[in-house]
């Protein structure tokens, strides 16, 4: 079998919900060391004491003979449920037995890229500096990366995050804007039997509810409602009831408007009914969007056709950690390791596409990079 499914599959097998990374971080610095890649962890566990992180992000430093540097990323948290893990290998994919998430989201990039850095270790194929960071939270918010200490880093030239699915040569050279947060609206509780002597915090919410535009807002945004939560028994008119939203859009401003409108929509509210609010919806993480000109996109375009692949760039709807690097200045594209039905108990993944990423990795490191 292929290394790169190997370490694919001892990485599977570990539990690793957000803040729980320790042991998917020591399997990949021991195969860091056992070929001589300088490593190192930082700090970002310290940023995260309340959550229980076990590490922080692990970075791998692999100096070239070509100019330039290269910045390759993975998350090494997955969703759940992650617990007893059983994989389940039929033909060309590689699945679980239904109980679990997979966990190739992302730890089919992982394994990309320590094979990759193993390969160019090992051999003698000439290449740029590569930095490796693979960072911890980011299922629950890119929370790895936004601590990742940029000045401790060489100067990096491009960046790709392998951290999607779709067919291997699938690119996203866009990121939505995005916030989210919770409105509390305080009413007055009062016995159900007596409802004119308070004023139900969950009625005022679904006014609120009305007025706004939830789900599909138009063709770049979205907005949903996650949770609610309100309430103490059938019989007490309900005091207070908080609504956690998110909203995302390809354009900050619609970001922007939306948490605006929830605002004056309470307003509206608060003059016609004796309730008190506060909106806690804030502006999260940052989109980007990628010149269609760049070299970031025409180097992987290039080596794409060179590798026979199909070339698909797509706007996406979702973050990554490329948000952060876009964000730090640093041209990064999200790119797919073939990984379907993620997020769910259902996810799998062909060996061959880890493959063929992997071979599209070492074609992208191949080259030099022109001065920027």
């Amino acid at each position: 079998m292929d290394k790169v499914i190997d370490h694919f599959v001892s990485m599977a097998v570990i539990s690793s919900p957000s803040y729980k990374e320790a042991q998917v971080s020591a399997y990949i610095q021991a195969q860091l060391a056992k070929y001589g890649i300088e490593f190192y962890q930082d700090n970002a566990h310290l940023e995260y004491q309340d959550e229980g992180a076990q590490c922080g992000n692990l970075i791998a430093l692999l100096p070239g003979t070509l100019s330039g540097t290269v910045a390759l990323s993975a998350h090494m948290d997955t969703v759940t449920p992650c617990e007893n893990i059983t994989i389940v290998e039929e033909g060309d994919w590689i699945k679980t037995d239904g109980k679990s998430v997979l966990g190739g989201d992302d730890k089919a990039g992982i394994a990309v890229i320590l094979d990759a850095l193993i390969a160019l270790a090992s051999g003698s194929v000439p290449h740029p500096t590569v930095v490796a960071i693979f960072t911890i939270g980011e299922e629950v918010g890119l929370k790895g990366a936004k601590v990742l200490d940029f000045a401790r880093l060489p100067s990096i030239d491009l960046a790709y995050v392998i951290d999607a699915g779709g067919e291997i040569g699938t690119a996203y050279i866009s990121a939505p804007y995005s916030a989210k947060g919770v409105v509390t609206i305080t009413g007055q509780a009062g016995h159900a039997s007596e409802p004119e002597m308070g004023c139900n915090a969950m009625v005022a919410g679904a006014q609120l509810i009305t007025q706004l535009p939830i789900g599909r807002v138009d063709e770049e945004t979205t907005s949903n409602i996650g949770i609610i939560h309100g309430g103490n028994a059938t019989n007490i008119i309900m005091e207070s009831v908080d609504i956690t939203f998110e909203v995302r859009s390809r354009l900050q401003e619609k970001v922007q408007a939306f948490i605006d409108n929830v605002s004056q929509q309470l307003a509206t509210l608060q003059s016609s009914m004796p309730i008190s609010y506060e909106n806690r919806i804030a502006q999260g993480t940052p989109g980007f969007r990628l010149d269609p000109s760049s070299e970031l996109l025409s180097t992987f375009a290039s080596c794409c056709t060179q590798q026979g692949l199909e070339v698909q760039f797509n706007d996406g709807m979702g973050g990554s950690d490329a948000n952060i690097f876009n964000k730090n200045g640093i041209p990064c594209l999200d790119i797919s390791v073939g990984m379907k039905h993620i997020h769910s108990v259902n996810e799998c993944i062909k060996k061959s596409d880890i493959i063929t990423c992997r071979d599209l990795i070492m074609a992208l490191l191949s080259r030099p990079l022109r001065p920027q």
